[in-house]
């Protein structure tokens, strides 16, 4: 007898697509990626193991969808903290880039996955190719709204004179190079940070700003 045939589990669910996704990304933060697979997310959901099939067709779509998520969630805790931060262009930033670190260090295994080579789609790789046509549109979607965010703060902050008058974009590749490349050797433990508290990596992440915004800033 086959394991499908002795699986008595339900195929059907209220909302299986995001029940699969949702048990992705708890397995994800709880054992790491290696633990991602669509049998173990099936159990995880209390479903048949051929039940996310009707959804995903292989891992590697499973795990863009747990991307997308996560891209989703950078965005909308990047956004809140910029609304808490005030109206001032520079703390804007600021808060944004804090929360960006925070986002990272407390949830290193989605952020690892988000930025995988695998799934490397979107106007930092190719700024031609529209969302549609990448192998995963709305993860492509995402990853533009999410980056857009950063873009959209660097404009607001040439309006309000406080960033000299440049292409926003260039500007954001700068400065999110920065900061994710402070954040890959965290999360590579080469900054001797990997381990403590948040607070001192998000100090380190201020400090880079900073600088770099001394050398944004209109004359």
């Amino acid at each position: 007898m086959t394991a499908a045939a002795t699986d008595s589990r339900p195929y059907h669910h209220g909302d299986l697509q995001n029940a699969c996704v949702r048990a992705a990304l708890e397995l994800l933060e709880a054992e790491g990626l290696e633990a991602v697979t669509l049998r173990g997310v099936a159990e995880r959901a209390g479903v048949s193991r051929s039940a996310p099939y009707r959804h995903f067709s292989d891992k590697r779509a499973l795990l863009a969808a747990a991307a997308e998520q996560g891209f989703k969630l950078l965005a909308k805790t990047i956004q809140r903290a910029n609304q808490a931060a005030g109206t001032d262009p520079a703390n804007r930033l600021l808060a944004g880039c804090r929360a960006y670190a925070r986002f990272g260090a407390t949830h290193p295994c989605l952020y690892r996955l988000m930025f995988a080579g695998d799934f490397c789609e979107g106007p930092l790789f190719d700024a031609e190719k529209p969302p549609e046509e990448s192998e995963f549109p709305s993860l492509a979607v995402a990853g533009d709204a999410a980056y857009d965010v950063l873009i959209g703060e660097l404009t607001d902050a040439q309006a309000a004179g406080a960033v000299r008058p440049r292409d926003p974009k260039s500007q954001a590749l700068v400065v999110w190079a920065a900061i994710h490349g402070l954040m890959s050797l965290y999360l590579d433990n080469r900054t001797g940070y990997a381990g403590h508290e948040t607070a001192e990596l998000e100090t380190v992440v201020e400090g880079v700003l900073q600088t770099l915004l001394e050398g944004l800033r209109a004359g």
